[in-house]
């Protein structure tokens, strides 16, 4: 069994070195060929249709970060998009807007993954979080409600994932998705829809 871990784990190593050599916009168009990375399901009800209004590197509030802003209405339920362990949660507040004090605003569900990396749902409704810290989640299983807390300008969900990446640093991670076009990194400005 340890055999096997730790066999994971080189794998994952050798994946994260490959896949950190590109740019955003060559794993967009597909350059990273032989792509080992996690695929995730879109963080929403199955079939649900969603707009991804910001993508990785977006010049609006996404400027060098790998991070996705989906476009929902308030109150629509928000699914792990994949299995883990919920280490942080916020529900408590129920403002948002564009100024700097909104950043320490937003509620949230933080998910702990296998491989220690984490998954992180920003934006959240006032008291919308249906997990506590230290629950175990499946991919798919409902954990929250999207809003409009922190910074932000309209109803929607901020998702990211945090890991190592080839030098060992924690930074946020480029991730596929499963959607209606198969497993792909999701442009901005386009319709997705949900597939598990």
């Amino acid at each position: 069994m340890r055999f096997l871990f730790f066999s994971y784990l080189c794998f994952l190593c050798l994946a994260l070195h490959a896949q950190s050599r590109y740019t955003t916009r060559q794993l967009l168009n597909g350059r990273f060929k032989n792509d080992s990375s996690y695929i995730y399901s879109l963080p929403f009800e199955t079939g649900k249709k969603v707009f991804l209004i910001q993508g990785y590197e977006t010049i609006f509030s996404h400027k060098g970060e790998r991070s996705l802003d989906f476009k929902i209405r308030k109150g629509t339920t928000i699914c792990a998009a994949r299995a883990g362990v919920v280490t942080a949660v916020r529900q408590d507040s129920d403002k948002g807007g564009l100024k700097p004090e909104n950043l320490a605003d937003g509620n949230y569900i933080i998910i702990q993954h296998n491989d220690s990396s984490t998954a992180w749902y920003w934006h959240l409704k006032k008291n919308g979080v249906l997990v506590q810290e230290g629950d175990s989640v499946q991919e798919g299983q409902p954990i929250g409600l999207s809003g409009n807390t922190g910074f932000s300008a309209f109803p929607h969900l901020h998702f990211e994932v945090q890991g190592r990446d080839a030098t060992g640093n924690y930074t946020r991670l480029a991730t596929r998705f499963y959607t209606q076009h198969g497993p792909i990194y999701l442009s901005p400005l386009r319709f997705y829809r949900t597939r598990r």
